[in-house]
């Protein structure tokens, strides 16, 4: 079979090797897809000789091992598995999942899916119709702004640097779109505003009301996390879903302490929970209740042979760039 691996940094090459055989527990999956996820972007620019990637599965179960019971061969299926950039990969059964027959090939990318589901968890609204703010509207900002609104998000609000990843914010479920030099000065939070730790009478009020409750940034900047703080209101909480790579952030921590901000890490690590959200992400889809689909053009669609060109239209975003996806059989 083809399989992706690299020679160096940003240079891939397709080797052939045997297909694998399913061990107890597990399925051999004939890839279709494999959803290119930006958090491999970095480690593609350094990669080493031999280094693989691709964790976004999607594709049909070609042959089951000693003791699945629970799927059968050409149940169409996505879930966790690593590395995928191949013409077939070992999936567990437990980290299997059947995409239901109304979801679309293009729209199961299962893993990252799940991802945003563990946004919607971590930065649930504290009520309905409470504001919230997404910070970088890429496919995974794009998801958490739709999924905002199905879990009944009052105003949404995007920022992106880009003109058309706001333009694609507004039709995912924004109510406004901004750049981040035209957010409005009332937005932004800060301890001097309020002469440091001292308050003048009546003023505690006015401070509280500065900001917003739920800010997700999902750019991977330092740019864009230091914005996402500083527009976080008092108290507030700022979900970091960017996956942060090529050096270190610089924020102002004296004023996140000041505010007395909740920081959560919305990614997700733990292989049961990403399961079950995989699950869930797909039956809400497949009932209508998340409209999160469509993000994929035929143009953004890229042979194995082709990964490095998709990786330099991911950080480059040509017109139309949503989600990129491997094809990993012909």
């Amino acid at each position: 079979m083809k399989s992706l691996i690299m020679e160096g940094p940003a240079k891939s090459r397709v080797i052939d090797i045997e297909i694998p055989t399913p061990g107890p527990g597990e399925v051999l999956v004939k890839m279709k897809y494999c959803g290119v996820c930006s958090s491999e972007l970095e480690p593609w620019k350094t990669a080493v000789n031999g280094q693989t990637f691709g964790h976004e599965p999607m594709g049909t179960i070609e042959a089951v091992g000693q003791g699945v019971t629970g799927l059968e061969k050409n149940d169409r299926v996505t879930g966790l598995s690593s590395p995928c950039y191949s013409q077939y990969t070992i999936m567990k059964e437990e980290n299997c999942v059947v995409i239901p027959e109304a979801v679309a090939d293009e729209d199961a990318m299962g893993e990252a899916l799940a991802c945003l589901i563990n946004v919607g968890a971590q930065m649930a609204l504290a009520a309905p119709g409470d504001p919230f703010v997404v910070v970088g509207c890429g496919y995974m900002g794009l998801g958490t702004i739709s999924l905002m609104r199905a879990m009944g998000a009052g105003t949404i609000i995007g920022v992106d640097i880009r003109e058309e990843a706001r333009e694609n914010a507004l039709k995912y479920g924004a109510d406004v779109v901004y750049s981040p030099d035209t957010l409005p000065e009332e937005y932004f939070f800060s301890k001097h505003n309020f002469g440091g730790h001292v308050l003048g009478p009546g003023r505690k009020k006015e401070m509280f009301s500065i900001g917003f409750s739920r800010v997700e940034e999902f750019a991977g900047t330092g740019s864009a996390l230091r914005l996402a703080g500083d527009i976080t209101g008092m108290a507030g909480c700022l979900g970091i879903g960017g996956y942060h790579l090529g050096g270190d952030r610089n924020i102002d921590f004296q004023q996140w302490n000041y505010k007395m901000m909740k920081v959560l890490n919305t990614q997700i690590r733990d292989d049961d929970l990403a399961t079950r959200y995989c699950r869930q992400a797909l039956d809400l889809i497949a009932r209508g209740q998340w409209k999160f689909t469509g993000t994929v053009n035929s143009r953004h669609i890229y042979p194995l042979e082709e990964f490095d060109r998709c990786q330099y239209e991911l950080e480059h975003k040509p017109a139309g760039f949503i989600k990129a996806l491997i094809r990993c059989n012909d």
